[in-house]
């Protein structure tokens, strides 16, 4: 393969896994926000900025789904004390996988 063409396909590769990546952890910042607004009167008083962190939730969750349900059945949240460790796990996955491409494409 041309050097070029290899450029081009660690970049496209890079970029999809930057793009899950923001997915994810924008999404579990989305839910943190929501569960500690869940907690408080936040809900009551604004309902109007709950219903949207409620949809963002949900667009974002949907979107980081299918990359998290791999690592869910490696470690289900209900066999790790409530605590669910797939976006961690994900996002460590994606670091391994960028450096392993970086490696095979371009040797030194």
């Amino acid at each position: 393969m041309s050097m070029r063409l290899l450029l081009v396909l660690y970049q496209t590769i890079w970029w999809i896994l930057e793009v899950i990546q923001w997915v994810v952890v924008v999404w579990v910042i989305i839910s943190w926000i929501l569960f500690f607004a869940s907690q408080t009167s936040f809900r009551w008083r604004n309902r109007t900025a709950y219903s949207i962190l409620n949809q963002l939730n949900e667009i974002f969750g949907r979107m980081a789904w299918p990359f998290l349900r791999p690592f869910r059945r490696l470690l289900p949240p209900h066999k790790t004390a409530g605590i669910d460790w797939s976006p961690l796990l994900l996002l460590l996955a994606i670091f391994i996988i960028r450096q392993l491409v970086g490696l095979i494409l371009f040797p030194r």
